[in-house]
């Protein structure tokens, strides 16, 4: 004879006795959730205690009888009631739907809904069965997340607009006025890293109406190094008014003006001028830097590119320093002179490798038979492929001239 299993008077033994009906009462009294079941017309037949108290009534089954038209606004109770009829109809559930729940006489909420049609024994629809959990919290987390997220991409809307119009102004301001001087070509290029930066060529107005040339760059790069260039740019012009054939002198000037309003930064910059034509077609190149020491110039003659270093020269924005001293040199017709910044020397491949000076001159001087401004744009384009990236590690500036 098979034994039965004895069952001691522990907690389970007195699940296993209790009643269907004292267990579904205790879930009702004791869960944190808002649970009910409505009949056909979406009248409450039963809640949970959390429920009640969440509709400020003391007893559970205070709700009994009413509807949702009797404890929220219109708005909520009539978007229930159609979703509850639309279950009875269609006999489909409800999962995790989010729903606002509209007061009259306190702050909305929002819900968590599940609802599903209840069935009798028999297997009889009759009514509706719901969980709704409290998810105002976490509703109101994501609102104000959101609204960051939209401020954010209005701000960055706003900057890459700001950009832009940045970007147009820079491209018009430098180099601005290109002179026309007969008997000698000029070419320029300038390829900031981003969409603006600290690099600036300029050719100033000079009472001696020489071909005075300027170029910079401002420590940084971006936005800030771009708004420098404006001040650069007025510097250059002002200094230029009393230009005395002296580009140390004028890049003195520049100087004064800069130290003192570039915070922990400085610029590097180089100036010259060509002197009048002379009857065998040569002209003399006067230059002076600021941190901008090296220059190449290209011989036709002897189809060779020499590397010129000048004097020595600090750069500008920091108390106490001063341009080199003014050097010359004696250009012939076909003679090329190149000024660039750093951003084409240190261009370097994956490997860490620098584009370098060697590679320039080696370049300049196998270039030498094409037009100088296809020379400096070929050079670029080859930079770039060097460094087998989409992405421009600096601003790039780069200035030719050459005698014809």
């Amino acid at each position: 004879m098979k034994k039965t299993a004895k069952i001691d008077p522990d907690g389970n033994s007195m699940l296993l006795r209790a009643s269907a009906k004292r267990l579904f009462e205790s879930l009702m009294e004791q869960t944190a959730d808002r649970i009910y079941i409505k009949d056909k017309k979406s009248r409450f037949i039963a809640a949970s205690q959390t429920m009640a108290e969440m509709h400020r009534f003391e007893n559970r089954h205070d709700l009994e009888g009413l509807t949702d038209f009797d404890l929220f606004t219109k708005e909520h109770a009539q978007q229930a009631f159609d979703d509850e009829q639309e279950i009875l109809r269609t006999e489909k559930a409800i999962i995790n739907k989010i729903e606002k729940e509209t007061w009259e006489d306190r702050d909305t909420t929002w819900v968590s809904s599940t609802k599903a049609p209840l069935y009798l024994s028999s297997g009889k629809l009759a009514g509706i069965i719901g969980i709704s959990r409290d998810v105002t919290a976490e509703k109101l987390a994501q609102e104000k997340l959101a609204d960051s997220e939209q401020r954010l991409r209005e701000q960055n809307e706003i900057m890459r607009s700001d950009y832009q119009s940045a970007r147009e102004v820079q491209s018009v301001m430098i180099p601005g006025r290109v002179p026309h001087i007969k008997h000698v070509n000029i070419a320029h290029l300038w390829k900031p890293m981003t969409m603006v930066g600290g690099d600036i060529i300029n050719f100033p107005r000079n009472p001696g109406n020489c071909l005075l040339f300027f170029v910079g760059d401002v420590c940084g790069h971006g936005v800030t190094a771009a708004f420098y260039t404006v001040l650069i740019k007025y510097l250059t012009a002002h200094s230029a008014e009393v230009y005395n054939d002296n580009p140390r002198d004028f890049l003195n000037s520049v100087n004064e003006g800069v130290t003192g309003r570039i915070n922990r930064g400085f610029v590097t910059g180089l100036a010259g001028h060509f002197g009048p034509r002379q009857k065998d077609g040569s002209r003399k190149l006067v230059l002076s830097h600021a941190g901008h020491k090296q220059v190449l110039i290209y011989r036709k003659e002897a189809d060779k590119v020499e590397l010129i270093n000048l004097p020595n020269g600090t750069v500008m924005g920091i108390p106490g320093t001063t341009a080199s001293r003014a050097t010359s040199f004696d250009l012939q017709i076909g003679d090329r002179f190149y000024a660039f910044t750093d951003g084409i020397v240190e261009s370097s491949n994956p490997a860490g490798e620098e584009f370098g000076m060697k590679r320039i001159i080696q370049r300049f001087k196998e270039l030498s038979t094409k037009p100088i401004n296809e020379t400096i744009h070929t050079l670029y384009e080859e930079v770039a492929q060097y460094t087998e990236s989409p992405d421009q590690q600096d601003d790039i500036t780069i200035l030719g001239f050459e005698l014809n």
